[in-house]
């Protein structure tokens, strides 16, 4: 099928632009179009992606680095920029490749065609299980639909959700997709960014609404229930877009908390939804939720929850019920977007590496195809901490995340000799199977990460009066926890080596809560109280802070 072409036409009044109509061609045997509004000075990707008209996709909002938003531009091309030079080979950059993300809409043109190449996904766009229940898909019930309570786990990156029956719980289907926001960046502070203004806070908590609505249309056009309530569990910036609130006590330091969540709101062509309670500026209602799951549990106490998604969210709940909380920026490189390789966890996507007597070996996703028939995407989150902690035992890299030309170990060694220049000079590269590489910059990516995450767990149990050994268990929550290898956390130093044995991979424990929260009433008001009473540690204004992080700035315990 022909790449789809973007024609973007300025609607122009009084001589001042005053718009600009994008039209969407699929495909070139087809004369239909779709029209998206936008505004000279915005970013093409932003244009595009935030139209809610294309596929979204996990971008790296505007690092130049993923370069999933590459637009060829079929008129006559701007020059390209130095970003795009070292992402492009020449001949791309002379067929007109840019990237969208460091392009505006321009002032000066009144026609401007592109194409725009669709990447394939490894993270499924929209992917829904469903159970059997009473009725004939597709054909209407003689009786009244079951009353369906719907659970949503809104992430920055991606959405999950678990529709039940409201009487018994059990679950009648569930899916997940890419949060349809992604195009307005990867990380919180670029929707936020997006978020202060009125009008695009509202394009932003549209794009959930409509696919809240289109998931809650689909369950009534299958036969499987009419939902009549929404639990919606999200860190602080997604609830506050989503209800569209101010945003601004959250994008600039001191930070602020204006809206605490707990309450039930309508929205538009939508049943009630409940909030669950936003306890601290950077500690949200999937926080709450995965609290109020992990306390049906009966866990030994104290227990550290864990959540590395873009944001680091931690939660202490010690033997005197006594909640700690705390937050740091992780960034996008914890779900695969950012280093130069990065996936989304899914089919084609390398999770994890091991070392043999022939080399390094990537392991596939568990979803992916046979080898011979599977092109290999990129690789995960996972996999890169799992690449890392192998390379930092063989001796290729050292403690301070730095390559390690020459290393003892014959086997590093032979790894060694795949080490070479990128392209543009700036980095070392190390070749990796399935034409994959690992850069110096990625590298230091994922030790920065490293040193958030380890500083703020050493910090929550400093705070609370506790040692490493003293905690009972440590819940690592989503896909990190389900997939990553303990011993990696711990030769890379995330964690010390006193928690190895208590490490525990928890699931989703923010869509679980929403389904607890949403089925049991009652237990809101237990949750909120605790998070009413809750102590929030602040790292940026603990003593020393500059000097803990970089002290944290390196790999290993």
């Amino acid at each position: 099928m022909a790449a789809p072409n973007l024609t973007l036409a300025f609607t122009c009044g009084l001589g001042q632009a005053l718009g600009m109509v994008i039209y969407i061609h699929m495909s070139a045997a087809t004369e239909s179009a779709i029209t998206i509004d936008a505004q000279p000075g915005h970013s093409l990707a932003q244009a595009i992606w935030l139209s809610g008209r294309v596929p979204p996709l996990p971008l790296c909002g505007g690092l130049g680095r993923c370069g999933r938003c590459r637009v060829r531009f079929v008129s006559p091309a701007p020059p390209p920029l130095p970003v795009e030079e070292a992402y492009f080979s020449p001949a791309e950059l002379a067929a007109g490749w840019r990237l969208a993300c460091r392009r505006q809409v321009p002032k000066d043109r009144t026609t401007l065609t592109l194409e725009l190449v669709p990447e394939h996904l490894a993270f499924p766009k929209d992917q829904t299980h469903e159970k059997e229940v009473p009725g004939t898909p597709g054909i209407p019930n003689a009786v009244p639909l079951p009353e369906l309570v719907l659970a949503v786990d809104l992430g920055t990156t991606s959405v999950y959700w678990r529709a039940l029956q409201a009487g018994n719980g059990v679950m009648v289907a569930q899916g997940h997709s890419l949060n349809p926001q992604c195009g307005a960046g990867a990380d919180v502070m670029s929707r936020l960014t997006v978020a202060r203004t009125p009008e695009g806070c509202h394009a932003l908590a549209r794009l959930v609404q409509v696919l809240l609505r289109h998931i809650l249309n689909n369950l009534e056009a299958q036969g499987l229930g009419c939902v009549t309530q929404i639990c919606l569990a999200a860190n602080t910036a997604m609830t506050d877009i989503f209800c569209e609130k101010p945003v601004d006590g959250l994008c600039v330091a001191p930070y602020t908390l204006t809206y605490k969540g707990n309450e039930t709101v309508k929205m538009p062509h939508l049943p009630p939804v409940f909030l669950p309670p936003l306890p601290a500026p950077f500690v949200g209602g999937d926080v709450s939720a995965g609290v109020a799951f992990l306390l049906t549990k009966a866990l030994p106490r104290p227990f550290v929850l864990a959540d590395m998604g873009t944001n680091g969210e931690l939660a202490l709940l010690t033997c005197e019920n006594q909640l700690w909380l705390t937050s740091v920026p992780l960034g996008p490189a914890m779900e695969g977007i950012g280093p130069e390789c990065g996936q989304m966890a899914g089919p084609g996507v390398v999770t994890a590496f091991t070392l043999g007597p022939s080399g390094l070996n990537a392991v596939l996703h568990p979803d992916s195809l046979p080898k011979a028939a599977h092109t290999v995407l990129g690789i995960s989150a996972t996999g890169y901490l799992s690449l890392l902690a192998i390379l930092l035992r063989a001796g290729l890299l050292d403690g301070m995340g730095h390559f390690v030309t020459a290393p003892p170990m014959p086997l590093a060694r032979r790894l060694a000799q795949g080490l070479a220049q990128s392209k543009d000079g700036s980095s070392l590269r190390l070749a990796l199977p399935h034409g994959l590489w690992l850069s110096s910059a990625d590298v230091e990516d994922m030790l920065k990460v490293k040193a958030a995450f380890a500083m703020a767990l050493e910090a929550l149990l400093s705070h609370a009066g506790l040692a490493a050994s003293d905690l009972a268990v440590l819940c690592l929550a989503g896909a990190m926890g389900e997939h990553v290898a303990p011993d990696d956390l711990i030769t890379l130093g995330f964690v010390p080596p006193a928690l190895g044995q208590r490490i525990r991979a928890v699931g989703n424990t923010s869509l679980a809560g929403a389904c607890r929260l949403a089925l049991h009433r009652k237990e809101r008001a237990h949750i909120a109280d605790l998070c009413d009473h809750a102590r929030l540690l602040c790292l940026v204004d603990t003593p020393d802070f500059q000097n803990v992080y970089l002290r944290h700035m390196r790999l290993g315990a």
